[in-house]
């Protein structure tokens, strides 16, 4: 009995890790085709390892606008990927959505929207899986 309990307990340990390996897979295969694009900007923060002396990256800003086919691929990945978010908050304006933004595990995404009702812009804040 005692060794079920701890091979049942084994599993669900690894199986949770095994979900933020997964988190936001399509998501982030996207940032990673979108860091070197053009009208993309991307600021990557550098923080020194006390350890090894060296600088690593440890905050990675990614903003898209101007680029409609690429916030429609990053809208498409958040609908595959939605369901594993921690959070979702949306801003309304009389009734009108203006932004959503969507935390995971080591990433966040603010969508935004324009006076029409389409996705304009979109801010990501990366940092690194602990």
């Amino acid at each position: 009995m005692k060794r079920n309990v701890e091979i049942m307990a084994l599993l669900f340990l690894m199986s949770s890790f095994l979900m933020k390996l997964v988190a936001q897979e399509n998501l982030d295969a996207l940032v990673k085709k979108c860091e070197m694009m053009e009208g993309v900007y991307a600021e990557v923060i550098y923080t020194k390892n006390e350890q090894t002396k060296k600088f690593e990256p440890t905050i990675t800003n990614i903003s898209i606008e101007n680029n409609p086919t690429l916030i429609n691929e990053f809208l498409a990945a958040l609908k595959k990927d939605e369901e594993k978010a921690f959070n979702k908050t949306e801003t309304r304006v009389k009734g009108r959505t203006y932004s959503f933004f969507y935390r995971f595990d080591n990433a966040n995404y603010t969508f935004y929207y324009n006076e029409k009702g389409e996705c304009s812009g979109i801010k990501i804040l990366l940092t690194p899986q602990k």
